[in-house]
């Protein structure tokens, strides 16, 4: 009988933090795992010398023989994102969207800060670098982020399809593992079959913000290419005057601005906006006046699956974030008033001087904003 034949989702709570204890013990011990990502199920190590030795008695040789001989699994990209040398916003926003994620990135990095990881890690040369090379992956799994984590230090980690014990890839671990009396590991934390059943896929990245696609399995090249977009929705009551104009600011400001490989995606949406009403004229004539036009806008009435869209939601004032907050519960992350402490005001019924003021507002804080995102 081994720890594979129980699922951890029959354990009590109790039972489960004692099994996640005792796995990020096994780690600091240098001993070895079996536990869950979100692609397949991976044998874990502590990533030291002593842990990549183990390793490697534990499994076949890496298939990738171009690119370093492991793999560093972190529970945060927190522990290793200041050491790197990035000089574009493409090789930092890559980095920070794929993790955590199914996603192997294989960094180039100059010598000197390879030495660094090194250091940081307590690992020789070749461990987890190879040439000009570093390999590195967050786990999108609540298990192996919290056993990482809890362990202190950052793992070594391989497929168990290509351990001793592995059978068919390890994506179901009771279906594919078969242990011979005596030699499993003493913590094996199963949890069913894993989200994607196959390997994290590849990208080479350069800081110059260059990527090459490598090895396609748990996630395609359009997931990897769409987190070079980022998506706003504008909020506000009724998608007739501000948020209509912030929305034709902001594209208009994403035509004019420089290439560089990040792109932005605009929309705009009301809390209580009257569907397919035409934008105010005053809006339209304000934003005539600067150079852009809004086209056949129709008011369209903010829906939960506008919020899911977005990566940012920006609304008018603070009361719109809660309302956004209110109709999409799990949005609060990226909910913000476009200026949290001077609201803009609905300038419906004002003269149209009112609406170049708001114009004029919008205008600066969608230069602030944007500016953000693409030079993050």
């Amino acid at each position: 009988m081994t720890g594979q034949d129980r699922h951890f989702a029959s354990m009590s709570p109790e039972e489960q933090g004692q099994t996640l204890a005792r796995a990020s013990e096994e780690l600091r011990a240098g001993r070895c795992i079996i536990m869950p990502t979100e692609s397949v199920y991976g044998v874990f190590v502590r990533a030291d010398d002593a842990g990549a030795a183990l390793l490697t008695g534990l499994t076949k040789p890496a298939t990738f023989v171009h690119t370093p001989l492991f793999t560093l699994h972190l529970a945060d990209l927190e522990w290793i994102f200041p050491l790197f040398e990035l000089d574009s916003a493409v090789a930092r926003r890559l980095i920070q969207k794929l993790s955590p994620g199914p996603t192997r990135i294989v960094l180039r990095q100059p010598e000197h800060v390879l030495e660094r990881i090194r250091e940081k890690l307590g690992v020789s040369r070749g461990v987890v670098d190879l040439r000009d090379m570093f390999a590195f992956r967050v786990p999108d799994h609540p298990i192996a982020r919290r056993v990482i984590r809890d362990s202190g230090h950052p793992t070594l980690a391989r497929g168990v399809g290509v351990s001793i014990w592995g059978g068919y890839g390890g994506s179901d671990l009771a279906r594919s593992t078969v242990f011979d009396d005596g030699d499993a590991p003493d913590v094996i934390i199963n949890e069913g079959p894993a989200l994607y059943g196959q390997t994290s896929s590849t990208v080479n990245l350069w800081p110059d913000g260059r990527f090459r696609l490598g090895r396609l399995a748990a996630v395609d090249e359009s997931y990897i290419m769409d987190k070079l977009t980022t998506r706003v929705l504008f909020v506000c009551t009724g998608n007739t005057c501000r948020s209509p104009m912030a929305e034709g600011l902001a594209r208009e400001w994403e035509r004019q601005r420089t290439p560089n490989g990040l792109t932005i995606e605009v929309r705009s949406a009301g809390i209580a906006a009257g569907e397919g009403n035409p934008a105010s004229q005053q809006t339209v004539d304000v934003l005539r006046e600067r150079g852009v036009e809004l086209g056949d806008h129709r008011a369209s009435v903010l829906t939960p699956e506008m919020v899911d869209w977005a990566d940012l939601v920006y609304t008018m004032t603070p009361s719109h974030a809660q309302a956004v907050m209110q109709i999409a519960p799990n949005s609060t992350h990226k909910v913000f008033p476009l200026d949290p402490l001077h609201p803009i005001a609905d300038p419906i019924g004002a003269p149209i001087g009112v609406y170049r003021e708001v114009a004029d507002q919008l205008g600066a804080l969608i230069d602030a904003r944007l500016k953000e995102i693409i030079d993050e």
